[in-house]
């Protein structure tokens, strides 16, 4: 057994881990990142890639390939409800139809849009990345054994090739995943709801542009007697899911053969002589559950380590690469030396009740889709639908009608991709349960919060405020700032540190620039590396390293 040094390991080289090393990466600290697999799983999981998860791809320079993987914009505005693929409908939700004004805030909102990408295309885009940086060290067929922590340092017991070894690390990350055990070795507990459901997703190549070109829609419900459940597109060519309900307590995965998934599949799109390649099958079991601690010691957990949330609402991945971005830069701030170890403690206050208001949001979508025939009454739905009685048919079919519209925010919540805000004080999502709703939300930029988008020009370039920023803290000032400036210099000290001042160094292109960054000619304010507001001028307090740059307030979110 032998020992080797690296500043931090990594378990698990899912999305969040591989962010986890990225960010790492652009702050200049390396990383070992331990997968026991073998490679990426071909499985896709995850699938949307919500604003903020776009903007954060967006600053670690690959929006622009997730976005050429992801499905058609057109297919991404479109959710269906059918009888089965290829029969009647039986209601629909088209993002922008009716709602142009709910659309235009989004675009106003931020320089990236939701979007739908299958989770092993963005996971090999992080991976390319990771490796194009040079930064980390991934090891793939890399088993952890153990976590010691010896109060200095962390001891991480690896297997690789029937080989053990040992890796010494200043701190350790446990991003392996809901299935993995190290939150559990660490005796970190889970709060939450009981399970919810099982369900089996099937992942599967066909050729269903028959029934979608002319009319694409990113998810398709069916609901039938035969077989329910929902297609999810992966790229709007080929690629598919199904996922429906499974009873772990009378089958098991093995009892699905690829030639009754085939089956399975043929009966919910209605028809029997489908072309169906069944790829993979993988049952998952739908919680809503958040450690009740994201760290023990050097050891600190994210992603679906630390929480888990029913899809509805497609939190999951994106709240993980959030958990990412702001443990990514606290670590390396205090590997560096710029920040206290204290820091280290704000990731848990900071990010654990942003997950604490996801999965409530989550669980809330998951019982109010029950109203729209998902949920335990699917059978029921699905017989009156059936029912050989047409005035039942025809009734159900009418209710179906006016329950399908009421599920829009469950697809459009822009408060809660983009609203939280670091810090004690104001309305928060714990309060009220769900975020504003989408058409009342807008950025403010009030502290802790994640800083407005706004578009600038910069030596000819469009830019957004978000392109302003970089691996350190940002100061942007108003016209009339340069004092601000000049103090930041001196109060910056070993602080990764960056001025930006309007009409110096760039052009405004929108009039509101100034209202939107909160600040007034000779104002500033202060971003942190994770691009949420740390400190504006006319707050109270002082820019200083002490306050401003390191410290963090108790943490609730709330909406901006």
């Amino acid at each position: 057994m032998t020992a080797a040094d690296t500043p931090v390991v990594i378990v698990g080289a899912g999305p969040v881990g591989l962010a986890t090393a990225l960010v790492l990466g652009r702050h200049g600290v390396p990383s070992v990142v331990c997968e026991q697999y073998g490679g990426i799983n071909p499985h896709p999981r995850a699938h949307v890639v919500n604003t903020r998860s776009m903007e954060l791809l967006r600053s670690w320079g690959i929006a622009d390939a997730v976005r050429a993987d992801s499905v058609d914009p057109r297919w991404a505005l479109n959710i269906q409800w059918k009888q089965t693929l290829s029969g009647p409908g039986l209601g629909r939700i088209n993002m922008a139809e009716g709602h142009g004004e709910q659309l235009l805030r989004r675009i106003d909102a931020s320089p990236e849009m939701i979007t739908s990408c299958a989770q092993d295309r963005v996971q090999q885009h992080l991976l390319d990345a990771v490796l194009a940086q040079g930064m980390a060290t991934v090891r793939y067929n890399t088993t952890v054994l153990g976590i010691a922590d010896r109060g200095d340092a962390v001891d991480v017991t690896v297997e690789s090739g029937q080989c053990e070894q040992t890796l010494r690390a200043r701190y350790a990350v446990a991003a392996d995943g809901a299935a993995g055990g190290l939150r559990e070795t660490l005796g970190i507990t889970t709060e939450g709801s009981p399970v919810l459901g099982h369900q089996l997703n099937i992942y599967f190549h066909a050729d269903l542009s028959p029934w979608t070109e002319a009319d694409p829609a990113l998810l398709i419900w069916a609901i039938n007697t035969a077989s329910p459940g929902v297609f999810i597109g992966m790229d709007g060519v080929r690629r598919w899911t199904f996922q429906r309900s499974f009873d772990p307590a009378t089958e098991s995965p093995g009892d699905y053969s690829p030639e009754r998934c085939a089956r399975i599949v043929r009966e919910a799109v209605g028809v029997d002589e489908l072309e169906v390649d069944i790829r993979s099958v993988g049952p998952w079991t739908m919680v809503a559950r958040t450690a009740d601690r994201y760290r023990s010691g050097r050891v600190f957990l994210a992603g679906d380590a630390a929480h888990q949330f029913p899809p509805t609402g497609g939190l999951g991945m994106n709240t993980g690469l959030a958990d990412a971005d702001n443990l990514g830069w606290k670590l390396a701030a205090v590997l560096d030396g710029w920040a206290p170890e204290s820091v280290l403690d704000s990731y848990e206050s900071e990010r654990r009740p942003v997950a604490v208001a996801n999965a409530r949001h989550s669980v809330l979508n998951a019982a109010k889709m029950a109203e729209a025939g998902i949920g335990p009454d699917t059978a029921g739905i699905a017989a009156r639908l059936e029912s050989p009685d047409p005035e039942i048919a025809a009734a159900e079919r009418r209710r179906l009608a006016a329950a399908i519209p009421a599920q829009r925010p469950h697809f459009d919540s822009l408060g809660q991709e983009i609203g939280y805000v670091y810090g004690a004080g104001g309305r928060t999502q714990e309060e009220t349960g769900a975020p504003l709703p989408a058409a009342e939300y807008s950025p403010a930029p009030v502290l802790g919060a994640r800083l407005p988008h706004a578009w600038v020009e910069r030596d000819g370039a469009l830019l957004s405020t978000h392109d302003l920023l970089f691996p350190g803290f940002t100061l942007i000032t108003g016209p009339a700032g340069s004092p601000w400036a000049a103090a930041f210099a001196e109060t910056a000290g070993d602080v990764p540190a960056r001025t930006v001042v309007v009409g110096r160094d760039i052009t405004v292109v929108d009039d509101s620039l100034l209202e939107r960054l909160g600040i007034t000619e000779d104002g500033a304010v202060l971003v942190r590396p994770d691009g949420h507001i740390a400190w504006r001028s006319g707050d109270g307090s002082p820019l200083s390293p002490g306050t401003a740059l390191c410290e963090v307030p108790d943490a609730s979110p709330r909406s901006a």
